[in-house]
């Protein structure tokens, strides 16, 4: 089956596209006794997947563009698809080019044509986007809105200031900008309230930075409540050592080593929980899911919007990936969670870099003790086949409904590519590949490209 979504490939300056083919414990409540609603579908969920297929691939054919589209002296740095309600829409391409300058654009994939350009001064800033998931095609992006698009660019390398710049999603024209002294990055976007983080630079601009230097006290970093219609910031808060931050409609959740503080959604402290470090934070309705200790100690937590710890998990996990009510959890295991606590599945094996494909049905990991294969889960449970490729680094990249893009670190001598990236079908055989650095994103379309242009772009 050929799919009608296509694979988006990152080169030097250009980028082009490419069809593909083809024992589970109780959760508690915060009084640490099990909950009988959830113990009773948590006893019979899948203890640990099954061991599924693995697939390693032979001699490939080449996977090649079907179009490209060059930037000229540009480097294409990140690629964003259009969100689901938008599917055939334009791509959302963060650019920079030597001497410091930087760029979002958008591309039509239907005709290959640049529909807008916005220059923006100093380098993108990596990581400061809301989709940022910490794994290697997550490094620079946009982010996305349902009229705008927001990304931050600056002297963040130099330790002197970002800006935080709005472009109206049609037209790419600047809306407004916010300049601090800090990194800035955006949390996100909820009914009209815009949530951005400024994280204090080190060293200060006026001190030479030293090889593996720290700090002496934890880093602060100001929560900004921002109107996104105007920029105009509404409030801010300052805290120590901040690990994440999340908003939704009921309120904004930060993550420290303190525990977690929820804000209103005017900046007021509502309430805390805890008195230990919390890492990893996600929002889902009236529901707040919280990651606290670390290894064999951590704890996933549902927390209601009026503070109550109503449940609490032991699992080995370091990395949330939400989607929708349910949240996923990976690590020394891979856990799906519902916001009432239920424990739909939990595999015992290792797998992080949690990646869900657009209709939701599959979850990705990447896996293996040496985290060299990915391995596709049924979203309602159940191991489905594991692709592990002649490596030992690899990673799922992006998805669409029935295909996955896996990139492997392949450079054994100076002949080889230093990376090779796999289009695999949804029984998880490898279809095809190709020799190149790239950053990937899935793209819906109504239709396949009409008229695919020949060739490959150049190497970067």
């Amino acid at each position: 089956m050929v799919s009608r979504r296509r694979f988006l490939r990152l080169g030097a300056g250009a980028i082009a596209g490419a069809t593909t083919t083809g024992c589970v414990g109780s959760p508690r409540r915060g009084d640490g006794t099990a909950s009988a609603d959830t113990a009773n579908a948590t006893e019979s969920a899948p203890n640990g997947a099954d061991d599924a297929p693995t697939t390693t691939p032979g001699d490939l054919p080449t996977w090649s563009p079907d179009w490209t589209l060059s930037f000229d002296d540009w480097h294409v740095l990140g690629l964003d698809a259009a969100d689901a309600a938008d599917a055939g829409g334009p791509l959302y391409v963060t650019l920079s080019r030597d001497g410091g300058d930087s760029a979002v654009a958008a591309v039509d994939p239907g005709d290959r044509s640049v529909r807008w350009r916005t220059p923006m001064d100093g380098e993108a800033v990596g990581g400061s986007h809301a989709s940022y998931q910490r794994i290697a095609r997550g490094g620079w992006g946009v982010t996305l809105d349902s009229d705008t698009v927001y990304a931050v660019a600056g002297r963040a390398d130099e330790r002197e200031w970002t800006a935080l710049h709005a472009f109206d999603r049609a037209s790419g024209d600047e809306r407004w900008s916010l300049e601090r002294d800090r990194e800035l990055g955006v949390a996100g976007v909820s009914a009209g309230l815009l949530v951005a983080t400024g994280l204090e630079f080190f060293p200060p601009a006026d001190q030479t930075p030293m090889s593996h230097q720290t700090p002496e006290e934890p880093l602060t970093t100001v929560v900004y409540g921002v109107d996104p219609t105007d920029g105009t910031v509404a409030w801010e808060r300052t805290f120590t050592a901040v690990e994440d931050v999340a908003v939704g409609e009921w309120g904004v959740v930060v993550a420290t080593d303190g525990g977690l503080v929820v804000l209103g959604r005017d900046g007021a402290r509502r309430f805390t929980v805890g008195d230990g470090p919390a890492t990893r934070v996600e929002v889902a309705g009236d529901r707040a899911f919280v990651l606290t200790g670390e290894n064999e100690g951590a704890t996933l937590s549902g927390v209601a919007a009026n503070g109550d710890v109503d449940w609490r998990y032991d699992a080995p996990v370091h990395e949330l990936r939400l989607a929708g009510d349910r949240l996923y959890a990976g690590g020394d295991a891979v856990v799906a969670v519902d916001a009432d606590g239920t424990v739909v599945w939990r595999d015992d094996d290792y797998g992080q870099w949690l990646l869900r494909d657009p209709d939701g049905d599959t979850l990705y990991t990447r896996s293996g003790v040496r985290q060299d294969a990915a391995t596709a889960y049924d979203a309602a449970g159940g191991e489905r086949w594991t692709f592990a490729p002649p490596s030992n680094n690899a990673w799922p990249e992006a998805a669409t409904n029935d295909s996955l893009v896996a990139t492997a670190i392949t450079a054994e001598d100076a002949d080889d590519p230093f990376k090779t990236v796999y289009a695999v079908d949804s029984a998880g055989e490898a279809t095809a590949s190709f020799g190149r650095d790239t950053v990937f994103d899935a793209s819906a379309s109504p239709t396949p490209p009409t008229s695919p242009t020949a060739g490959r772009p150049s190497s970067p």
